[in-house]
């Protein structure tokens, strides 16, 4: 199977890179995109793995560096959640020049948000899985930061996550963001997954995230896990039910 480097750009980011992997033997049976999270990128082990094996399934798969992290073109301090759906927007537009089938989301965490975003703007998303994605990004602020803290965020333009610099572009976009009335708009089969056990985004996000899809969908929590789904034996069942689900909802070949 070939692994080919790609860019391309979006209305946000002048330089966005990413790997497209490619089936071996015939046309795709569909084409998957693969969104990370904050703190993560495109070669992230999760991501290629899931890419791996989607592309042994048939899959056209793209994983790609969101503008604000590893070697794309932008400043990781310009992080917003619209910024990112702008860039799945690009991507999406490159996988449709290429390929005129089926397209499925896999998102996590951030990416996860971001691609529930994009799947209620875009109806010929076929099929979108979500991995610990938040429905309430607009409550962590509150939750890593003290009142002093966020009114000093305001005030100065920027704070500090993780030793890294975030400007306050991203607490505006989290406050103009309502991703549950987004959610319900969402047409194409969902598959919810979540750790029991996430310290970052509550479970019952999860929860209900799954009760405002109205169509297809399946809710997966996986009990006694973390945000990162750091078990393997329940990371592994994560990247299964994921290939799976795409599998059974993403499947017309190319015209």
């Amino acid at each position: 199977m070939l692994e080919e480097r790609i860019s391309f750009g979006s209305s946000g980011a002048k330089n966005i890179v990413g790997i497209l992997h490619h089936p071996a033997g015939d046309l795709p049976c569909g084409a998957i995109i693969l969104c990370h999270g904050m703190d993560s990128n495109k070669d992230s082990e999760k991501l290629i793995s899931l890419s791996r094996g989607l592309a042994t399934s048939g899959f056209l798969t793209l994983r790609f560096d969101f503008a604000y992290v590893g070697e794309s073109s932008e400043r990781f301090e310009d992080i917003t959640y619209s910024g990112e759906v702008e860039d799945l927007r690009g991507a999406c537009s490159f996988i449709r020049e290429r390929y005129s089938g089926d397209i499925g989301i896999l998102g996590s965490s951030m990416g996860g948000t971001v691609a529930l975003l994009f799947a209620a703007e875009d109806p010929g998303i076929a099929a979108l899985v979500t991995i610990a994605a938040p429905v309430h990004p607009e409550a962590f602020p509150r939750r890593i930061l003290s009142p002093d803290a966020l009114q000093k965020w305001r005030d100065r333009g920027f704070t500090f996550y993780n030793r890294q610099r975030l400007n306050l572009a991203l607490l505006e976009d989290l406050e103009s963001l309502n991703v549950i009335e987004s959610a319900r708009k969402i047409a194409c089969p969902v598959l919810i997954i979540h750790g029991e056990s996430d310290e970052v985004v509550p479970v019952e996000e999860a929860h209900e995230l799954n009760a405002c899809i109205s169509g297809k969908k399946k809710l997966l929590i996986l009990k006694g896990t973390d945000h990162r789904l750091s078990n393997p034996l329940m990371m592994q069942q994560a990247l299964t039910e994921a290939v799976d689900w795409l599998t059974a909802h993403v499947g017309r070949r190319a015209k």
